[in-house]
């Protein structure tokens, strides 16, 4: 099995159990034994959840979500309960809201879990933790590592610490220079926020593992995105000491990694341009010449895919004509 097959099975395993538990108050048959106290956004017929994530990174999460939790419920639930889902709150990637609308969801909605959880900044993954609040999702921060309440469809993929960081993305770059890999230069480019400094770092730390030399590494990209991005497609191609780099590394919001890579195609950018949200099926010429990282298997797998054909059935079930990108995915995996 896959770890990120084991990651969704141990998911699946720990809510199920959870809920088993709690299912059959007196189940021992001890006429004295008293009765299970209630369990925060539990029923008899419901469970509540809520999602939190950077919506303007990550869209069409609730989407995902929404598809996948339905399905559960037209096949009656778990143990005869169906899902309450209360959709996603916006944590704008920056870690004071996302603790914020975290406890909101918590302590006002009062959810059993929060499903999904996509966003590169969960500073308050601790306090969830200590509440024995279980959250699921997609590992784009290191608050998915090393405790008992987060679970990730993809694993532990960003280690605590900033010792340890995957360099896939680096490595499939560098197979593209084929037997001229040798000396490529890289740039790193990332959003001015607090969660793109985080990926700038392990970002960096990845493609320098994979091989690639790398020659600047910044976060200049604004929030929310600018008109014009002359200047910024200009910055990267005179960051290797002058000139254009081999390869441009950006991981960023949807807006803006669209613009600077139209700018930089408009200026002549001949190198790759790489980056982790231009999977868009119906924006294809948006992402022409570029090189996109995709966590899951991707929707044109569906002829020899089952999981990914019951995604897109379930998705076009509760929202026809919805381009399934990362976000609709990541929104689905997670539930």
């Amino acid at each position: 099995m896959t770890g990120k097959g084991l990651a969704r099975l141990t998911a699946a395993a720990a809510i199920a159990v959870v809920v088993a538990a709690i299912a059959v108050p007196g189940a021992s048959g001890a006429e004295s034994a008293p009765a299970a106290a209630p369990v925060r956004g539990v029923t008899d017929t419901t469970i509540k959840v809520g999602g939190l994530g950077q919506l303007i990174r990550y869209p069409g999460a609730q989407v995902g979500a929404s598809a996948r939790f339905q399905r559960a419920n037209n096949e009656g639930g778990v143990n005869g309960r169906t899902f309450d889902y209360v959709g996603m709150r916006d944590d704008t990637g920056a870690a004071e809201t996302g603790k914020q609308v975290a406890t909101s969801l918590v302590q006002t909605d009062q959810v059993f879990a929060i499903v999904p959880v996509i966003t590169p900044d969960l500073a308050v993954a601790p306090d969830l933790v200590s509440q024995h609040v279980p959250y699921f999702g997609w590992a784009v921060s290191s608050n998915f590592c090393g405790n008992d309440w987060g679970f990730s469809f993809t694993g532990c993929t960003f280690p605590p610490g900033g010792v340890t960081t995957s360099n896939v993305w680096g490595l499939l770059v560098k197979q593209m220079f084929g037997d001229a890999s040798a000396g490529k230069t890289a740039t790193v480019v990332t959003e001015n926020t607090d969660s793109g400094k985080y990926f700038l770092t392990t970002v960096t730390a990845g493609v320098k593992s994979a091989g690639l030399n790398v020659v600047s590494s910044t976060s200049p990209l604004p929030v929310p995105a600018v008109a014009d991005y002359g200047a910024l497609a200009q910055a990267v191609l005179t960051s290797n000491a002058g000139a254009a780099p081999d390869a441009v590394f950006v991981m960023a919001s949807y807006p803006n990694v669209a613009q600077l890579h139209q700018a930089m195609r408009n200026a002549g950018y001949a190198g790759q341009f790489t980056s982790t949200v231009e999977y868009e099926p119906d924006l294809v010429a948006a992402a022409t010449g570029g090189l996109v990282l995709v966590p899951t298997a991707p929707t044109e797998s569906a002829p020899t895919n089952p999981a990914v054909a019951q995604m897109i059935a379930d998705v076009t079930a509760i929202a026809p004509g919805v381009p399934i990108d990362q976000s609709v995915a990541a929104g689905y995996w997670s539930a």
